[in-house]
């Protein structure tokens, strides 16, 4: 067994469920197919990554998909809302007995697999670390020790997520690290400052919740 694991959480392909805001620009069809290639990316670059890997769905756990059921270990998220269900997964990776666990999403076109490497190296110095999103989020979040209240109560999706869990980490008296700014694809701004070419549709009159990122 690897000391190290790579936790990434994904949505179940449920139609009206995933990449909501960019639903409400571009329909959910678009809005589904940008997610499928964010899943295939995210998973091709967690593939080269050498350290024992897990991927826990939004709803249920799916087989023979962009996960390879041989290198990944398969949960379904548990918790009431998105910052329970990344507590109780790291709590299970801390249970198998891991040093360091990074947490990722996959949300990015832009995370490859230096920047892993590097949040995993960086572990070695610090307590925690952290890969800033544009949008004030984040990316990636890594660790050696829990520390519940970088999770519990807060709100996601704001410009504030990353600044409050420094502020955690902190006021706790710990060390933390920063990798490079990457952006999210969460918007159809974002998809502009991607590159990535999108034959932009109507988006459907029928109302999608807003789903929650890092």
């Amino acid at each position: 067994m690897n000391k190290n694991l790579l936790v990434v959480f994904v949505k179940n392909l449920i139609p009206g469920t995933v990449k909501t805001r960019l639903a409400e620009d571009l329909g959910m069809d678009v809005a589904m197919e940008i997610y499928k290639e964010l899943l295939a990316y995210t998973a091709e670059v967690a593939d080269k990554v050498k350290v024992d890997k897990a991927v826990y769905y939004s709803q249920y756990v799916e087989m023979y998909d962009f996960w390879n059921d041989e290198v990944y270990k398969k949960h379904v998220q548990e918790g009431k809302d998105l910052g329970q269900k990344m507590l109780n997964a790291l709590y299970d990776g801390f249970e198998l007995e891991y040093e360091k666990i990074l947490l990722i999403g996959s949300d990015s076109f832009e995370i490859d697999k230096k920047i892993i490497d590097d949040a995993f190296g960086m572990l070695d110095e610090k307590d925690f670390v952290f890969g800033p999103a544009h949008d004030g989020g984040y990316y990636l979040i890594g660790m050696k020790n829990v520390l519940p209240a970088l999770f519990e109560g807060k709100t996601y999706s704001t410009s504030d997520v990353l600044q409050d869990a420094i502020e955690e980490v902190e006021d706790a008296g710990l060390s933390y690290g920063l990798l490079p700014n990457l952006h999210d694809i969460d918007t159809k701004e974002d998809l502009k400052k991607s590159g990535i070419e999108i034959v932009f549709e109507d988006p459907d009159d029928e109302q999608i919740p807003e789903d929650e990122d890092f």
